[in-house]
């Protein structure tokens, strides 16, 4: 994506010292819709992960271990509300992207481009973790029904997995939030160059 982005800069550098070159403005335009185009493809992707999660977990704890405990029912919301939530924020982030024009000016097109990008910053940061939380004591807050079915090595077997797969997912996040960081900072940039020129 940063390829993009510096590519994107180029075109535009180019644009704005040969203003008669409508070619590299027409360019500047498509890099920007394919990037958007990349971005709804990925929240598309999202979606279908995350349906088909929601979905596999509903039918486990409906048909493989419908947990009867309120305590149980509660981990079960948490975790099951965590990822509807976010499969609503992805459909919401393909709307927001859809408000981008880029038949308005460069400096409206930017901006709106940069707010779309703060957004999915949030979303990335303080939202993914504490979906990930709600998921995480969601997940725990099952152990004490999960001992009832299982032996006390199945049940540490399974929590201790757990505590791998968050650590990974963690890492997961953080790099993702980094790479939104950087890619924020770029657009930042072209929109102050845009915002020269215009």
């Amino acid at each position: 994506m940063s390829d993009l982005i510096d590519d994107l800069k180029n075109k535009w550098d180019s644009a704005k010292t040969n203003k008669s070159d409508r070619t590299s403005t027409t360019e500047l335009i498509d890099l920007s819709k394919k990037k958007m185009r990349d971005a709804v493809k990925m929240h598309i992707g999202n979606i279908a992960i995350l349906t088909i999660t929601l979905i596999g977990i509903s039918a486990f704890f409906m048909y493989v271990a419908p947990l009867q405990e309120t305590l149980s029912h509660i981990g079960i919301a948490l975790m099951l509300g965590g990822l509807f939530i976010r499969i609503m924020i992805e459909c919401f982030s393909i709307y927001r992207s859809s408000k981008v024009d880029f038949s308005e000016t460069a400096v409206a097109t930017s901006k709106k481009t940069m707010s779309f990008y703060s957004y999915r910053k949030r979303i990335h940061g303080p939202v993914t973790i504490g979906i990930l939380i709600a998921y995480t004591v969601g997940f725990y807050v099952l152990t004490p029904e999960f001992t009832n079915y299982l032996t006390t090595t199945q049940v540490v077997l399974m929590d201790a997995s757990y505590l791998l797969a968050a650590a990974i997912f963690g890492f997961s996040i953080r790099k993702a939030i980094k790479d939104e960081m950087r890619i924020l900072n770029e657009l930042k940039d072209l929109q102050e160059d845009i915002g020269k020129d215009e």
